[in-house]
């Protein structure tokens, strides 16, 4: 009896024991297989020459491979979550027409445009040459290690992660950057220094860090597009860029404060109908041959700057190399121009313009309507204010300068108890 309870328990034990060891086998089997990693789908160089979708990949960890300067000269769609890698100077000139050029991506799955080595300056960068869709969008992507080189080989030279070339006498260009980094430029991160007032191009939530330039070029007349969503610090030198090419402002425009200063390398003018606020906190340095004229270009007198500082954000006007840059040019305007809780250092009054040297920081031509309160003039090899009088030696009215509570700190020419104006044809008296 014993026997046969022992041989039934231990037949029972041995039947446990095969289930237990077939069900783990069946689970084992049950798993999933590993899934395999793909390389990406190299394109040929004529590939978007006709509409396209680049589709994300699970199993591509890099979706698509361009080892060339492609051009794109029709509609392209690319989805969330693609990346495209591109081989040393590599890159995309975007010459589509009307055509869409759309990435977009998602916060949680981005577009990635990157290199095939992580290194600054790998691949050249999206170049839009003639991009007139008003829904070309590049939205929550990223833009890595591009700039190996200017993106055209002569003048006008356009360079940067992303440009748009700028364009006359055709239809404007547009386009639209939202929420979208730039890092690990060769050079500039962007550049909008080529296009006029009348091209549609906003940006909005961009970063961008980590270039081997400034994060940015771009005309003074968009400069306005630019606001405190976006991030530029953390580059090898942390200026947005004001360029020289379509300097006219000649609608209504706010400069917002931004995390790094404005850099101006010249002229900057507003014209008839253009009406420039620069706003609380604004920091601008100017190279040598920079400076702000406000004065018609006809008859048109219908112009202002307004500079809006408070006591505890001044606005800040500056020499990028701590010595000179030009000033402020007002002629002819009746508009109420204004200056208040500003610092204005080291303006030589020298203005191109008119072959104006050695006058002052704030130059007055034709008696324009101007007020200047709470403002420290500092450091100026010049004087403060300067008034146009031609040949004449007698000191002028003007009516229209409102002066109170200012401050002079370290001014060559002038007297405290005139305010430090001086007037003549230039550097007078």
């Amino acid at each position: 009896m014993n026997i046969y309870i022992s041989q039934t328990r231990t037949l029972f034990c041995i039947l446990i024991f095969s289930i237990l060891f077939l069900t783990s086998c069946s689970k084992e089997d049950e798993k999933d297989p590993i899934a395999e990693i793909l390389p990406p789908i190299e394109l040929p160089c004529d590939y978007f020459n006709q509409d396209r979708i680049l589709e994300n990949d699970p199993n591509r960890p890099v979706d698509y491979l361009i080892d060339c300067w492609t051009r794109v000269e029709a509609g392209l769609k690319i989805e969330p979550g693609v990346v495209i890698a591109f081989e040393y100077n590599a890159g995309m000139f975007i010459t589509l027409g009307n055509k869409i050029f759309e990435a977009k991506g998602t916060f949680n799955d981005p577009i990635v445009f990157t290199g095939t080595s992580e290194n600054a300056g790998h691949w050249r960068g999206l170049f839009f040459t003639e991009a007139y869709n008003t829904n070309n969008v590049i939205e929550h992507a990223k833009i890595r290690y591009a700039g190996s080189q200017n993106l055209t080989t002569s003048s006008p030279i356009y360079e940067g992660s992303i440009a748009v070339r700028g364009v006359s006498g055709t239809t404007p260009q547009s386009l639209t950057l939202n929420h979208v980094e730039i890092s690990n430029s060769g050079n500039i991160g962007l550049d909008l220094h080529g296009i006029g007032a009348q091209a549609t191009v906003e940006v909005s939530n961009l970063t961008i860090k980590e270039c081997q330039d400034v994060p940015i070029k771009i005309s003074a007349n968009k400069v306005h597009i630019l606001d405190e969503t976006s991030h530029f610090e953390g580059n090898v030198l942390d200026f947005v860029n004001i360029t020289p090419e379509h300097n006219s402002i000649e609608t209504s425009n706010n400069w917002n404060k931004l995390d790094v200063p404005y850099l101006v390398d010249g002229r900057v003018r507003v014209i008839g109908g253009g009406h420039l606020i620069i706003k609380e906190g604004v920091e601008i340095q100017f190279q040598p041959q920079g400076y702000i004229q406000v004065s018609p270009n006809g008859t048109d007198y219908n112009l202002s700057l307004k500079i809006l500082g408070t006591e505890e954000n001044p606005v800040h006007l500056k020499a990028a190399n701590g010595t000179n840059w030009g000033g402020i040019y007002y002629g002819f305007t009746q508009q109420d121009n204004l200056i208040t809780h500003a610092i204005i250092e080291h303006a030589k009054g020298d203005f191109p313009v008119g072959n104006i040297v050695d006058s002052g920081a704030i130059y007055m031509h034709a008696n324009p309507k101007l007020s200047v309160s709470n403002t420290t003039f500092k450091d100026l090899p010049n004087f403060a204010f300067y008034a146009y009088t031609g040949a004449s030696n007698i000191k002028p009215d003007l009516p229209n300068l409102n002066l109170a509570n200012n401050i002079y700190i370290n001014i060559s020419k002038g007297h405290a108890d005139l305010e430090y104006l001086g007037w003549g044809v230039d550097g007078g008296n």
